[in-house]
């Protein structure tokens, strides 16, 4: 039996690749700490990646739209702009968020605070009361080793001190890493032509037409999907936060603003993003009217309802296409991983991996019905 050469080099790759899962399977230990490493060595050039795509959207409409980049001479300076007003359009709304959230959300605390009993004496009747019910309390409390309770009291406070370290810590480096990433996604965007077209040259002179053709499918596919999520998701998020804020606001239902911003900001995390906004509006409006936060979760619901049934298949439509449990795992591990931005980057990336796979099953398919 011959066997040509194309044969022994698919035979070749498959035994690598089997190896390679082989040794994967049984270390796999080892294989998930090298993936780790690897993520971490490269994770501020993929939140350079994802910024990129971001800010990318609004630059894009900038450029053709306003602009009309393609006949235009001075395309370099066209970019520059399009790029700084671009930065300036997604800061200066999550600058105008906070600056309409932060005096809403202060208020609310001085409300919470307003509600918390400033006289103790409740403390000790409770503590009367107590000791009356259970009289063996009250020994029980004198034999308490109060020196060994001061002891582990400061042993846990030490701890909680180095918690508080760990947390400033990851919190000061994942800083650095997202501005490191920002000024990544500036020179992508500033370069984006040149950069497709050297990796292009790359992939010609180091891969087959066959693989280069389907990365760069793969390239076209995740711009799209991510573009058209981006912008449907944002817009159906103002849209059912803007009605939401609307219906509060005619019944005077307390909160209505902050609990609005919250509910378009949480919109990005399928189902767990809707009950972090349902449970945090009861909580905010039951402090002040337990019967407003019934009337809440009634106009809550039902907005759900309009948004499931109508407004999302319309805006969104099918472009993500990516089953709800499948988006709930990709959003929860994106964001451990990642987080805000993972979360953000998670569903339409898991969308082309999906769409990617279902069309291989597909061609499988039809390879077998053609037999």
């Amino acid at each position: 039996m011959n066997i040509n050469k194309k044969t022994e080099r698919q035979i070749v790759r498959l035994i690598i690749f089997s190896g390679i899962v082989l040794w994967a399977v049984f270390n796999y230990k080892i294989f998930i700490d090298f993936i780790s490493f690897i993520i971490k060595l490269f994770l501020p050039l993929i939140v350079g990646i994802a910024i990129a795509f971001i800010i990318n959207v609004p630059m894009k409409q900038i450029e053709r739209k306003v602009f009309n980049i393609d006949k235009r001479k001075h395309k370099k300076m066209i970019r520059v702009i399009s790029l700084v007003l671009s930065i300036v359009i997604i800061f200066g709304v999550i600058g105008l968020i906070l600056f309409l959230v932060i005096p809403e959300l202060i208020s609310a605390i001085n409300m919470v605070g307003q509600t918390i009993p400033k006289d103790f004496t409740w403390v000790n009747d409770i503590a009367n009361k107590l000791s009356d019910l259970y009289p063996s309390l009250e020994q029980y409390i004198k034999e308490i080793d109060t020196k060994s309770l001061i002891e582990t009291s400061i042993n846990s406070a030490g701890s909680f001190v180095t918690v508080i370290i760990g947390f400033l810590s990851s919190l000061i480096s994942r800083i650095i890493i997202f501005f490191i990433g920002f000024i990544l996604s500036i020179y992508i965007l500033l370069d984006k032509e040149n950069l497709a077209r050297q990796c292009n040259k790359l992939m010609t002179a180091f891969v087959s037409d066959d693989v280069r053709n389907n990365v760069i499918k793969v390239v076209k596919l995740s711009n799209t999907t991510f573009t058209n999520f981006i912008t449907g998701q944002c817009l159906d998020a103002i849209l059912i936060a803007t009605l939401l804020f609307i219906i509060m606001s005619l019944l005077h239902i307390p909160y209505a603003l902050i609990i609005a911003v919250l509910f378009a900001i949480t919109a990005l995390i399928p189902y767990i993003g809707a009950f972090i906004a349902l449970a945090v509006g009861v909580l905010l409006i039951a402090v002040t009217n337990p019967i407003m936060s019934l009337w809440y979760v009634i106009i809550f619901f039902a907005l759900q309802q309009l948004d499931e049934n109508f407004t999302y298949p319309k805006i969104v439509g099918k472009s993500v296409g990516l089953p709800a449990l499948l988006a709930l795992l990709a959003a929860l591990i994106g964001g451990s991983v990642f987080g805000f931005i993972g979360v953000i980057i998670s569903i339409p990336l898991s969308s082309i991996i999906y769409a990617l796979f279902r069309e291989y099953v597909n061609e499988r398919i039809e390879k077998k019905k053609a037999k």
